[in-house]
């Protein structure tokens, strides 16, 4: 499918880790743009998965990859390249050299996988710029591709500090990107904080942060809670645990920003990318005014929605009867 909407925002904000997983996780096609101090890498997904990757910022040529892996001699890439000009570049170097120079395809697959995964590692180290998505169709190279999503799950819990600093290693040893500060001065992670491991989980999604506290600090007692105000940050969480075989209960604020910026029925964007994905997911809507036509997809969908205290309420008479129907959606009798 393509990118139902775009996505933008600074690499600050949301790290390349968790675009990669946004994109991932959605199963999404088209074009993903970073752009950090004068250079910029456009990444190709199709479905989800990362099909091509250039950056101004590191270059390296499959042509060169094949020479040095023994799988083509530099007069064949010469040729190629030159058959390529020649043609206007309607085809790909690597199909070029396979059909015209008998290259295995599956060494081509498999090199244009290495040459992505080399790419993508640097730009872990982007720390700072911007990201745009935009839905586009996307030329696969048959079964060349790479999963990012798995790539950072194989790393484990410590992923953002280890693509980091993996990314700055592949910069200093390939010769991209000098001048870049030590990685200790790069990576500031937060202290781990141990979770109730005997709690089930719980993701609260609401853009109202007086609310969103509120509710988690209540449920707190029965649930291990993870707030989020961001329906992109909830997500990368969600499919965490899901991966995980932790499936949560996720209760979502219907009204609030799309990933894009744009709309006011974010939360229902959130939930029906969820229904598409997560099969056999406990998920409630809250509102702060009825909306019809959203009440009506939900109910379509199987979930249920219920209003929202007046926004600052959180410890009127509103808020406590909120809370106890909640607690009765949730079965939670004590």
């Amino acid at each position: 499918m393509q990118m139902q909407s775009g996505l933008h925002g600074k690499l600050e904000e949301l790290g390349l880790d968790e675009i990669l997983q946004i994109v991932g996780v959605s199963r999404r096609t088209g074009i993903l743009t970073l752009k950090s101090r004068g250079r910029e890498a456009v990444l190709q997904f199709r479905d989800g998965l990362l099909v091509r990757v250039t950056s101004t910022g590191f270059q390296q040529s499959l042509g060169e990859l094949l020479i040095r892996n023994g799988a083509a001699t530099p007069e064949m890439v010469q040729q190629a390249l030159a058959i390529q000009q020649q043609e206007q570049f309607r085809e790909r170097i690597g199909t070029i050299l396979h059909h015209r120079f008998n290259v295995d395809l599956q060494v081509i697959e498999q090199t244009v996988r290495e040459q992505i995964s080399n790419v993508l590692m640097t730009l872990f180290a982007w720390t700072e710029g911007s990201f745009d998505c935009a839905p586009r169709d996307v030329e696969t190279v048959d079964a060349a591709y790479l999963d990012p999503v798995q790539l950072i799950l194989e790393l484990g819990d410590s992923a953002p500090d280890q693509l980091v600093a993996e990314g700055v290693r592949l910069q200093h040893d390939l010769g991209a990107d000098e001048g870049y500060e030590q990685i200790e001065e790069i990576v500031e992670l937060p202290p781990l904080v141990p979770k109730q491991a005997t709690l089930p989980p719980l993701v609260i999604v609401d853009d109202d942060s007086a609310m969103l506290e509120a509710v988690a600090e209540t449920f707190g007692q029965w649930f291990d809670v993870s707030p989020f105000s961001r329906s992109e940050e909830a997500l990368v969480k969600i499919d965490a645990l899901f991966r995980s075989n932790s499936n949560p209960v996720v209760l979502v604020d219907l009204i609030m920003p799309k990933m894009d910026g744009t709309g006011v029925l974010g939360g229902l964007e959130l939930i029906q990318l969820l229904h598409r994905n997560f099969n056999g997911l406990s998920i409630f809507a809250i509102s702060d005014f009825h909306h019809a036509d959203a009440v009506q997809e939900l109910s379509g969908l199987g979930y249920p929605c219920m209003n929202k205290p007046r926004r600052g309420d959180t410890k009127g008479d509103q808020f406590g009867s909120f809370v106890q129907s909640l607690k009765t959606v949730l079965h939670l009798n004590h």
